[in-house]
């Protein structure tokens, strides 16, 4: 009877409501969505939302750039020192610690200020080491942050522990303040020297320069605590080391041996200054910090990237990552020699034969970009890499080529938003916005 009554009254059927739709969303509800996935505890959980907000149709990945390239909402913050107690997520555990801020009074939320993150030395607190940097963030409009370490505080311990509750106190930071994320420096006293040389040589691509006081590079075979394997990596940086001159001699070989392959390598900015004078001490003076600092600026794009590695899980350099490892990378290396052999060496030599067979056990790649599309590669026990790539990096319309030790590979790279949000998640970084991989071979 209805149909009936339809098909004689076609005027009902222009009168008849239309089906109701969903509006679109707003930039404030995508806004929010981007910055709960950002948030959520679990590496897991922050990728599954990324996921979810890629399966979205009725967002398209440019609307996605333009939200990251401008994401962060900051409140304003009073200036000078005080203490935020916080429970950071570490590895897979809660840690409540306490974090020292300065705060210049020229901090201003809607505009990205660089970041000084401070390690302290053994026994001490964040408050020890945010003073040094006053004159100098005030100069800069720098915020200085000071972990206080959640653990024992029995000197530093080459974990990966450490590592995380140093990244976990910077993401806390950066969620807060209107941080640039191409102006974030690492320094560090004693301990907080040590944590902020293994930061540099494991995670190269965080910092725009490094200031350790006291503290080196670690050559120690015990656990896989050699990162002076992983030196190469932090060729790029800017770095600025004060160490007196009559501290612990293992600690003098290690800084000894690393600026000279440094130098040897034509790193531009690496410098280890000493005192004569002076043992387990230092003058914070010697540098020009405000000079140095102002000058210093990460660049989220390198034209070439060099990283060495013995774990798929720390191998990510700018938009680099190495996916595959040879049987032959060892972390844990015990390298073996016969007893007279081992003998008849002196020390020097059995600290440089050792370091050989290190080497011989430690992965390396370099890739360049010769031009948008284009890049040369070429590595040892490296099997498989993944290029992370900006709108700027390639063309769509074209193959990727990727000259891989000698041999070329020909990939298609499409640009998808999973890419850019499983990214973003994890580093919310705006300078670097990845849209496609490539996986090479």
């Amino acid at each position: 009877m209805l149909a009936e009554l339809l098909l004689a009254c076609p005027l009902l059927l222009a009168q008849a409501p239309a089906a109701p739709s969903s509006a679109p969303p707003t930039d404030d509800e995508l806004r929010a969505a981007l910055a709960d996935a950002v948030d959520l505890l679990e590496p897991m959980a922050r990728r599954n939302a990324a996921n979810a907000l890629a399966a979205r149709k009725d967002v398209p990945l440019e609307r996605w750039l333009e939200l990251a390239r401008a994401f962060g909402r900051f409140e304003p913050q009073k200036g000078g020192f005080r203490k935020e107690h916080a429970t950071l997520r570490v590895l897979d555990a809660d840690e409540e610690t306490d974090l020292h801020l300065y705060v210049p009074a020229s901090y201003d939320p809607a505009k990205s200020a660089p970041l000084m993150l401070a390690f302290h030395g053994t026994g001490g607190s964040g408050d020890q080491a945010v003073p040094f940097w006053k004159e100098a963030a005030d100069a800069l409009g720098m915020l200085v942050l000071g972990p206080s370490e959640a653990g024992k505080n029995e000197g530093y311990a080459f974990s990966a522990r450490e590592r995380a509750a140093a990244l976990a106190a910077l993401r806390w930071m950066r969620r807060r303040f209107d941080v640039d994320e191409d102006r974030v420096f690492a320094t560090g006293i004693s301990r907080g020297g040590h944590l902020a040389w293994d930061l540099a040589l494991r995670l190269p691509d965080r910092w725009a320069a490094i200031a350790p006081m006291i503290g080196s590079p670690r050559f120690n075979l015990t656990n896989g605590q050699n990162n002076l394997r992983f030196l190469e990596n932090v060729v790029a940086l800017p770095i600025r080391d004060l160490q007196g001159s009559k501290d612990d001699p293992g600690v003098l070989t290690n800084l000894h041996e690393a600026f000279a392959k440094l130098a040897a390598w034509k790193a531009s900015d690496a410098q280890l200054i000493e005192f004569q004078d002076r043992g387990h001490d230092f003058d914070f003076a010697a540098v020009d910090w405000k000079a140095w600092l102002g000058a210093a600026r990460r660049a989220p794009v390198p034209k070439r990237v060099v990283r060495m590695a013995c774990e798929t899980g720390e191998a990510r350099s700018a938009w680099v990552q190495v996916t595959g490892l040879a049987k032959d990378v060892v972390l844990d290396l015990q390298p073996t020699v016969s007893v007279s052999a081992w003998k008849a060496m002196d020390e020097k030599a059995k600290r440089a034969f050792l370091q050989r067979e290190i080497d011989k056990h430690t992965a390396r790649i370099e890739v360049s970009m010769t031009a948008p599309g284009s890049f040369a590669a070429k590595g040892t026990l490296v099997t498989s890499f993944r290029l992370l790539l900006t709108r700027e990096m390639f063309d769509p319309a074209k193959p990727v080529v990727v000259t891989w030790n000698g041999r070329k590979v020909e990939k298609r790279a499409r640009p998808d938003a999973k890419v850019l949000l499983q990214e973003f998640v994890e580093r919310f970084d705006r300078s670097f916005l990845p849209v496609a991989v490539v996986d090479v071979p």
